[in-house]
């Protein structure tokens, strides 16, 4: 496999010559390089725009707010879910026909909830509670762990005026303050729960939370298909638009290189190189995309339920093997019968007579004064029955004499 690679290589790869590249040469099939693959990049791009986007019909907004928890939906949880994207709602309901209609009832109903409740006042109230609740804590607390200071100062008869603690706390007035404190929690406590419950158990709350809920697993479903699909399609899209340059580079190469022609033959080995970069990651992606993910991890599962979940592993390694294996030995059969043809071509056995090598084992020999190799008998050279004298074995005519060879 390593010689018929390098053979292929050889072949197609290796121009045979002393010509020297000058260095703006370089520069500019370098320069010519970045500029086609920029192309190629842009290509691919507008070549993906021709395919119906799922974005336009579930889009990123829509789809975060089917994907929030609304067990404990607040004026906080719905301004982060829907207020913030609102302007971009309302661009892409105007603009978008193609957004799917629970979207756009989604829309109709956070519209109800903003004309029954002002929102942002509601929050404000909530921030406002909030601060004065937690200072109360903080008070509450001060005085929980303090408890045993105000004791001691107790015993040891201290004037209140010398205490340590702070908003004259003292034996004297520490429960009625921390009853106080309670009282005043608890009243906020109680206000913030009204708060809340005035806008999660109005109607309009109530409808768009059990719209959500009612249309989220079947929204979800119908998004992740349209995605799958759509990947799909974008790889096999670009991967049809990269396949002609990478063909097309290939043989104007092949071409070149046959007709000796050196700095076209360079200019296009190089193209062939950059379309194959982006053709090779696109061909890798759809193969990981076509892997059986889900079979696998079930496998897993049920192997990790057996408290044996190694033998997955095993039985991957072997899977791999065997298609990899299969693979190479076709790969090597084709490419076998390839080389064996290109033996019999005389322009091939020219150029093993120039390099002086051998054509069935590659090593050094002389046309000269050979017949044969020396490391696998093939011949080298035959007779010609004409003028007698040995002449290269394999084509048509002597070339001593010039007359048809009789084999």
């Amino acid at each position: 496999m390593k010689n018929i690679l390098k053979e292929f290589y050889k072949n197609n790869f290796i121009y045979s010559t002393k010509e020297k590249l000058a260095k703006t040469t370089i520069f500019l099939i370098i320069v010519l390089d970045i500029i086609v693959y920029m192309i190629i990049q842009e290509g691919l791009s507008f070549q993906t725009n021709f395919i119906d986007s799922p974005y336009q019909k579930y889009t990123q907004s829509c789809s975060s707010a089917m994907n929030s928890n609304y067990n404990d939906f607040s004026a906080q949880k719905y301004v982060y879910n829907f207020d913030m994207h609102d302007g971009y709602y309302k661009t892409i309901s105007s603009k978008n026909d193609e957004l799917d209609n629970r979207c756009k009832t989604l829309l109709e109903k956070i519209d109800s909830v903003k004309t029954n409740h002002n929102i942002k006042a509601l929050n404000q109230t909530k921030k406002e509670l909030n601060v004065k609740i937690n200072k109360i804590e903080d008070d509450l607390n001060y005085i929980r762990d303090n408890y045993n200071t105000v004791l001691f100062e107790k015993i040891a008869s201290q004037n209140s005026d010398n205490s340590i603690l702070e908003n004259d706390i003292s034996s004297i007035n520490i429960k009625e303050k921390y009853d106080t404190l309670n009282a005043q929690y608890a009243d906020i406590k109680d206000e913030i729960n009204k708060l809340n419950l005035s806008f999660s158990e109005s109607n309009s709350v109530k409808d768009l939370v059990s719209y959500v809920n009612s249309i989220k697993d079947g929204y979800i479903n119908d998004k992740n298909e349209a995605f799958s699909s759509y990947y799909y399609k974008v790889d096999f899209i670009q991967l049809a638009f990269l396949l002609p340059l990478l063909i097309g580079f290939f043989y104007l190469m092949k071409r070149y290189i046959k007709n000796e022609k050196y700095i076209l033959y360079v200019i296009f080995k190089n193209l062939l190189i950059v379309s194959l970069i982006p053709t090779i990651y696109q061909i890798f992606s759809i193969i990981y995309k076509f892997l059986p993910k889900i079979f696998i991890e079930e496998l897993i599962e049920f192997f990790y339920r057996l408290e044996i979940p190694f033998v997955v592993y095993y039985i991957l390694i072997i899977l791999f093997i065997l298609i990899f294996t299969v693979t190479i030995i076709k790969l090597q059969k084709y490419f076998k019968s390839k080389l064996e043809s290109n033996k019999k071509n005389k322009i091939t056995r020219i150029k093993f007579y120039n390099i002086s090598s051998c054509i069935e084992c590659g090593s050094k020999v002389s046309y000269l004064n050979m017949n044969f190799c020396p490391m696998c008998r093939n011949r080298l050279n035959i007779e010609c029955k004409n003028c007698n004298n040995y002449t290269i074995y394999g084509l048509d005519y002597c070339k001593n004499c010039g007359e048809l060879l009789e084999v």
